[in-house]
């Protein structure tokens, strides 16, 4: 027996790192499946000591995410073995991040594991749905066109992204100066101001009194307010990391309504596209389910796709099951009763999955293109609320000098 050392994840994501005595790499692998983690690097006691556990992998960012789905797709379509493909990928990365990814999960292929497990461990940093994806995949031995979906979804997700940025590009820029300029204002001029209508006796006009005010209160708390920020930037993202956390976080988000929107759509195109792939390859439909219920990230989607599976193995429709469902539009239910009824369900539930997507391709970009406007119309209130509580006393002054 040899004692491993490991760094492995639990099905709810959390990293758990220990040791384990076992008779090889392979048998150690097993055994931390038995347990229900999902290893990432296992490495023998005699080369733990030149191999640090705690070194930060290099992973793929959203960018490469795309890129490496892409390159998979279009290998895997050619007919390569799996384990041949990622060999090429590794060549041709020339050092590169894909270069290091595609060489670990290719190690973990080669120890006899799945590609959906070889991408959790190896350090591709693909989200879990992805996974699961990958997983219908293997299940309906369809995998080219299952990274064909990934790639163009997330292709699709950083052009939306790109096009939101975009969008706070003018704004930001503007805030930042006109926030700058209304900063000197307060800053300078209001306290003389304040100092005068004090000197002769005037109150100064309410607006203004608020104005100075909080930018009192803000001076005397900058530093506070300064570790309030950092600690929201670095504690939510930490927080976020547990699964409970993180499942009330989305049901708060499903309650607001644009955001709200395009998650409830996000989750019902996954679901069809990834349901729709699994019954194009000939699975049973309640498999179909399944796989597409590991896809879905928010508590509330898996509980009522639990409930579809269970609703067909009692002997239920697909599309009476999928009514029961908050996030599955109607149409999208009709479209697979109409291929229910004239025996093409995979391809109308593709349909469905196409229908979705298209409705959700178009409220983001009616999303990004309003932004622009509606951040311009707070910060002109803004700022013309900050302009006022400097020209009312000196609009005010005035009028009492011509009486």
């Amino acid at each position: 027996m040899t004692t491993f050392s490991y760094r492995a994840y639990t099905a709810e994501g959390k990293k758990r790192s220990g040791q384990i005595d076992a008779e090889d790499r392979a048998d150690a692998y097993r055994r931390l499946q038995r347990d229900g983690l999902f290893p990432e690097e296992i490495v023998a006691g005699s080369e733990s000591r030149g191999h640090s556990l705690g070194r930060r992998q290099r992973r793929l960012d959203s960018d490469l995410q795309a890129i490496f789905a892409r390159q998979l797709a279009s290998l895997l379509s050619a007919g390569l073995p799996v384990d041949e493909v990622l060999s090429i990928l590794r060549e041709a990365g020339e050092g590169s991040v894909i270069d290091q990814v595609a060489a670990r999960i290719r190690s973990h292929v080669l120890e006899g594991a799945p590609l959906s497990e070889a991408l959790a461990r190896g350090g591709s940093g693909y989200e879990p749905y992805v996974i699961s994806a990958v997983r219908a995949g293997e299940t309906s031995r369809d995998l080219p066109a299952v990274f064909e979906t990934i790639a163009t979804h997330l292709e699709t997700r950083r052009t939306d992204r790109a096009a939101l940025a975009t969008a706070l590009i003018y704004p930001a820029f503007v805030a930042a100066v006109s926030l700058l300029v209304c900063g000197i204002l307060m800053v300078t001029v209001a306290p003389q101001l304040a100092a005068m209508f004090e000197a002769t006796g005037r109150p100064l006009p309410p607006l203004t009194r608020f104005m100075l005010a909080a930018t009192g209160w803000i001076g005397a708390n900058a530093i506070w307010l300064i570790a309030g920020l950092a600690a929201m930037l670095i504690g939510i993202p930490i927080l976020l990391r547990r699964a409970d956390v993180r499942d009330r976080w989305r049901t708060f988000l499903l309650r607001l309504p644009v955001v709200g929107r395009l998650m409830t759509l996000e989750a019902a195109s996954q679901y069809l596209r990834t349901l729709a792939l699994v019954i194009g390859s000939r699975q049973p439909v309640v498999e179909g389910v399944k796989s597409a219920t590991d896809v879905l990230g928010i508590g509330k989607f898996r509980k009522e796709s639990l409930a579809v599976t269970r609703a067909i193995e009692e002997g239920a429709s697909l599309s009476t099951a999928l009514t029961e469902t908050s996030f599955v539009p109607r149409i999208a239910a009709q479209l697979v009763e109409a291929g229910e009824k004239s025996a093409r369900v995979a391809i109308m539930t593709e349909r469905a999955a196409v229908l979705v997507e298209t409705w959700l391709i178009n409220d983001r970009k009616r999303l990004a293109a309003l932004i622009d406007p509606i951040l311009m119309m707070v910060i002109g209130g803004f700022v013309l609320t900050i302009v006022l509580s400097v020209l009312l006393p000196i609009f005010d002054m005035q009028s009492a000098i011509q009486l």
